[in-house]
């Protein structure tokens, strides 16, 4: 198989599988290791959404349990998508038509499982520090394009100090640290934005 069509191939076995980006402010951790509800901010509204839709994902879901984050996502995406913002600004306006914000990683599923009734669905989750059995976004990916039964395949980012232990029971996959030319004797604290720039591209770009 040509180089061509192997990116084709590829690229058609991608798009059988759904695609969704979680960012889950609660439950997170601070930096004294108790659970919290970090605060949503614009910048991860906007980039991630961009991120997102340049990358084909189906949905972004931003998770937080707080009613006034959830009514000021709300009052953000519907700037964006009306009036002269949408005519001005389209491309923004279309990447936030795949947002939506709930209360809990519950309402995820019951969402996904609404709109795709019958797929199964596998959670992966970055992690900056090397656990066991990790692995590389590389193994990941040949995973998912090699998969002959299409599924949703659910990337979660944590936000504050790391997502909660009581989380990792919903994880099936955990992804390794992203490592700069130091390797993991270097600095290793990147945004959250910058994080899944890189992730979606490892796990998506064509």
């Amino acid at each position: 198989m040509g180089k061509v069509e192997e990116m084709k191939h590829k690229t058609v076995h991608r798009q059988e599988h759904k695609t969704v980006v979680v960012l889950l402010h609660h439950p997170v951790t601070n930096r004294k290791g108790e659970i919290v509800a970090t605060s949503i901010t614009n910048m991860d509204l906007h980039d991630i959404s961009r991120t997102c839709r340049t990358f084909e994902i189906d949905h972004y879901y931003l998770v937080s349990p707080v009613v006034d984050h959830q009514e000021l996502v709300g009052k953000i995406i519907d700037h964006w998508k009306q009036g002269h913002q949408a005519e001005w600004h389209p491309d923004r306006a279309e990447a936030f038509s795949r947002v939506q914000v709930l209360s809990s990683f519950q309402d995820v599923k019951s969402d996904l499982a609404k709109r795709y009734p019958g797929l199964g669905l596998e959670v992966a989750m970055p992690d900056a520090r090397p656990l066991p059995n990790q692995l590389t976004y590389e193994q990941t990916r040949e995973k998912w394009q090699n998969e002959a039964k299409p599924g949703i395949k659910v990337v979660v980012l944590g936000t504050g100090w790391g997502v909660a232990p009581s989380f990792y029971e919903e994880v099936h996959t955990y992804l390794g640290p992203i490592y700069g030319p130091l390797g993991a004797d270097g600095y290793n604290h990147l945004s959250v934005r910058a994080a899944a720039a890189i992730i979606l591209d490892r796990l998506f770009s064509v």
